[in-house]
């Protein structure tokens, strides 16, 4: 490769208008014309792929070549080695799981959002990743029906984009740790429970594993459609306070994974009402984007869970039109975050979030940087608008009673 001619893929100090970027345009273009024909040629493709495991490394030298290569051969090597090993969840016949709906609003915003490279861990390191988060994340609730108690205008609550709802997930297990160990002092971990049923996608048991807690699932039959209802609820946690155990997170499904089951959320709340510290944490991993659809949300329990659910998570990058990974993460009191992850090197403080006039993302979840995901999911709500989002979930209603293919 000419080191000169192609220089913009080595100093990035060099203005996009430069000669030297001529090249990064041209590769650039084809990119775009490279994803159009992908999805132009999808339904063409087989759905799962046809390969045999380790088929990459037989075509791939074992060692990273020792001068850099043309672009044009890198991106041939896409369509010769990487396609063929893809199993295309885009694809208008892919069925299993869950949807995974990418939109072309949703690509740009995340090729702008990789130009600006930015880890937002805190205010500082760019405002307007931070503040747009937070505009996002308001305007997906109000999409959706959350109270506004879940709002980040609130003052109090507020929205967190993370990887995946297992994550969330994660992080409402830490977060109702802490507050249920601040409430009852000296209670050992390894008496601490999670509740899920045997519906719960895995994402509680492997929580519950990471922090060294037990993991109960509750037992659901099919003549209550799978849902967890309020007696059985009450029963586990008589019968685990006997033991001397510690109820403290219920991982409450709208959409479980395997049977689509919506637990009763209205049962579980009166429950919780006698129980004020046990956490509330309610995973709508896919099936929460339809909420967006007024019509979907008696059957999803949204009033109760407006009025008992300590946080709600739901993913964008399933039903909502936005490329992997976008899982939106809410809570009613953000200070419970805040109270359980803050660690705040000398390195990391800022006059403005000392003062508390900002908010600094990398208290409201478990890692320090974070991708820029918000860019995308602005791209897709502005693109779509309400009536456009409405528009594209009703071509595909699915609800736990039927599916609906307009």
């Amino acid at each position: 490769m000419d080191i000169e001619e192609f220089s913009c893929f080595t100093d990035l100090s060099v203005s996009i208008g430069s000669h030297r970027c001529f090249r990064f345009r041209k590769a650039g273009y084809k990119a775009i014309d490279d994803i159009c024909d992908y999805y132009h040629t999808l339904e063409e493709r087989p759905v799962v792929s046809q390969v045999e495991p380790g088929y990459l490394a037989k075509q791939m030298p074992d060692h990273p070549p020792l001068e850099g290569e043309k672009i044009e051969d890198i991106t041939k090597d896409f369509q010769r080695l990487i396609l063929p090993g893809m199993t295309h969840w885009q694809h208008p016949s892919f069925f299993a799981y869950y949807p995974q709906i990418a939109s072309f609003e949703s690509i740009l915003g995340d090729l702008y959002a990789g130009a600006l490279s930015n880890p937002g861990f805190n205010w500082a390191c760019s405002p307007a990743s931070t503040e747009l988060e937070a505009i996002v994340m308001d305007w997906s609730a109000k999409l959706l029906g959350l109270d506004e108690r879940f709002h980040t205008a609130s003052g109090i609550g507020g929205g967190v984009l993370q990887t995946t709802a297992s994550d969330a997930a994660l992080l409402a297990a830490v977060v109702s740790r802490t507050r249920y160990t601040k409430l009852h002092p000296g209670v050992p971990m390894e008496k601490l429970v999670i509740y899920g049923t045997t519906q719960t996608h895995s994402l509680g048991a492997k929580a519950a594993l990471i922090l060294g807690v037990h993991f109960r699932a509750l037992e659901v039959t099919m003549e209550d459609t799978f849902s967890l209802r309020g007696e059985t609820f009450s029963k586990a946690l008589k019968e685990d306070r006997e033991k001397g155990l510690h109820p403290y997170l219920m991982i409450a499904t709208v959409g479980t994974t395997s049977s689509g089951a919506v637990d009763n959320i209205q049962e579980i709340g009166n429950i919780l009402e006698e129980n004020p510290s046990i956490w509330l944490h309610v995973d709508a991993a896919w099936a929460g984007i339809g909420f967006a659809l007024p019509e979907y949300r008696d059957i999803g329990h949204l009033d109760s869970i407006n009025k008992y659910a300590h946080s709600f998570c739901t993913n964008f990058h399933k039903w909502g039109l936005t490329s992997f990974d976008c899982s939106a993460f809410w809570v009613k009191d953000r200070r419970l975050l805040t109270d359980a992850l803050d660690v705040t090197p000398e390195f990391l403080r800022t006059r403005h979030g000392d003062t508390g006039m900002v908010i600094d993302y990398r208290n409201w979840h478990l890692s320090l940087g974070r991708k820029f995901r918000s860019m995308k999911l602005w791209f897709v709500l502005r693109g779509f608008g309400v009536s456009g989002f409405q528009s594209h979930l009703r071509k595909v209603e699915y609800s736990p009673r039927t599916w609906q293919c307009k």
